[in-house]
C-alpha cells in the first residue's frame, strides 16, 4: 500500500500517513469513531492536490450481511455502497473487513461474496480496488492474494507498535475512539428527566418572550438576542444553566437565528468542533418537540468536523424528533449521497450572513433527489 495521507476533515489541520496495511486496518476503528466488529468498511481515495499522493474522501461503514442474505440482495448491497464513493470523486477504493473469527482451513475468507460484488460494482462505476482485507482484529488477509510468501493462510499479525501508534496519532488529533456505535448513541441520549423538566420549564419562559411579527422591529431584535444566547450556549466551556439551554433551544427554532448560526459555523475551520459540546449539551437537555433543530445543527457541525459517524447518529436522534423537519431531511440525503463537507461550505459561501439573518420572501426550490447538490438560494440552503 503506497502512502496515505488521512486527514480528519476540511476544518482540521492534522494529517496522518499510512504507509501499510496494517496501519491502514488500525486506522479505520478511529476514522470511524467507534470499533467496527462485524462492519465492512469501504474507504474512498482521490487525489490530494499536489499528484504526490491520495487522500481519504469518504469512509463508509456497512453491517456485514448475514449469511442467509440472497445472491441479489448482496449484488444490490453492493451496488448502493458504490454510489456514493463515485459521487464523492473518488478514483479508488480500499475494502476492509471486520470480523470476529479467522478464515477456515480451507482459507475461505468471510464476506469473499460480498468483497466480489464490491469489486464488479466499483469497477462498473470507474473506480479501481486498490486493496480488499480481512481482518479478524489480530491478524490480517488479503482477498487478492493467494501467495504463501506475502500473505500466508494463517495471516500476517497486526503488530502492537502500529496499533500504538496509530492510536496516538489519532490522540494527538483530538480523535477519540469510542467501543462501538451505541456508545455514540449515547452522546447525544436523554439527560436525567429533572434537567429536561428544569429546561422544559424555561421554555416555557423563553417562549413567552418571543415578541410577534408585528412589529416587525421588536422581532429582529430579539433574533439578535437569540443568536447571542445560542452562540454563548454552544461555545461555552462550562456546562449550561438549564435557562440558558431553554432560551438557545427557543432561539434555534427560529429559522433565521438557526440559519444564521449555521452560517458562523461554516466561516472558521476550527468552529464546527469547537461547537460539539455545547450542541451535544442542548440535543440532551431538550424536551420533545425540541430536539431536531438542535441536532441537525449539532450533525452539521460533526460533518463539517470530519466526523461522520456522530453527525449520523446526530440526525437519527432529530428525525426521531420530528421525522419531517425539512433542514435535517437536506442533511440527511446529501450524507447519504456522499457529498463532502466541502459542498455545505461551498453552498454557505453563495450565501451572506444578512441572507440567512433576514431570509426572502422567495420560497426555497423543491428537493431535486435525482441529482444531490447543496444549493444556495435567495432565503437558504436547498438540496
Amino acid at each position: 500500500m503506497s502512502t496515505l495521507p488521512v486527514t480528519s476533515g476540511p476544518s482540521s489541520t492534522e494529517t496522518l500517513t499510512l504507509s501499510s496495511p496494517d496501519a491502514f486496518l488500525a486506522s479505520v476503528p478511529h476514522m470511524l469513531g467507534f470499533a467496527c466488529d462485524d462492519s465492512v468498511v469501504l474507504v474512498g481515495l482521490g487525489p490530494d492536490g499536489t499528484g504526490r499522493a491520495s487522500q481519504v474522501l469518504l469512509t463508509q461503514r456497512i453491517n456485514t450481511p448475514p449469511a442467509w442474505f440472497k445472491a441479489a440482495d448482496v449484488r444490490n448491497l453492493a451496488r448502493g455502497a458504490a454510489e456514493p464513493m463515485a459521487r464523492t470523486g473518488a478514483t479508488e477504493v480500499i475494502i476492509a473487513v471486520f470480523g470476529p473469527h479467522a478464515p477456515t482451513p480451507a482459507g475461505e475468507l468471510p464476506s469473499a461474496r460480498l468483497v466480489d460484488d464490491l469489486v464488479t460494482a466499483l469497477d462498473d462505476a470507474g473506480m479501481g480496488v486498490k486493496d480488499a482485507l480481512y481482518t479478524d482484529g489480530i491478524s490480517r488477509w488479503s482477498f487478492g492474494c493467494d501467495n504463501p510468501t506475502c500473505c500466508p493462510p494463517e495471516g500476517r499479525v497486526i503488530p502492537a507498535e502500529v496499533r500504538t501508534h496509530v492510536a496516538a496519532e489519532f490522540a494527538v488529533a483530538g480523535s477519540a475512539m469510542l467501543p462501538n456505535r451505541d456508545a455514540l448513541v449515547g452522546e447525544v441520549a436523554t439527560a436525567d428527566r429533572g434537567i429536561r423538566d428544569r429546561v422544559d420549564a424555561g421554555i416555557e419562559a423563553a417562549r413567552a418572550q418571543v415578541p410577534s411579527s408585528s412589529p416587525p422591529r421588536a422581532l429582529e431584535a430579539w433574533r439578535d438576542t437569540a443568536i447571542a444566547d445560542v452562540t454563548h450556549a454552544i461555545t461555552s466551556q462550562a456546562p449550561v444553566a438549564p435557562e440558558e439551554a431553554a432560551k438557545a433551544l427557543v432561539g434555534l427554532g427560529d429559522i433565521r437565528v438557526r440559519d444564521t448560526v449555521l452560517w458562523d459555523l461554516s466561516q472558521s475551520p476550527g468552529a464546527p468542533r469547537a461547537a460539539t459540546r455545547g450542541l451535544s449539551q442542548l440535543v440532551r437537555s431538550a424536551p420533545e418537540g425540541h430536539v431536531a433543530p438542535a441536532a441537525t445543527v449539532l450533525a452539521v457541525a460533526h460533518w463539517l468536523g470530519g466526523d461522520g459517524a456522530r453527525a449520523n447518529v446526530s440526525l437519527d436522534r432529530a428525525m426521531a424528533d420530528d421525522p419531517d423537519y425539512s433542514l435535517g431531511l437536506m442533511v440527511a440525503a446529501a450524507l447519504r449521497s456522499g457529498l463532502p463537507p466541502q459542498s455545505w461550505l461551498e453552498a454557505m459561501s453563495g450565501l451572506s450572513r444578512d441572507t440567512c439573518r433576514h431570509g426572502s420572501n422567495r420560497p426555497d426550490p423543491a428537493p431535486t433527489p435525482a441529482t444531490p447538490a447543496l444549493t444556495p438560494t435567495a432565503s437558504g440552503l436547498s438540496l
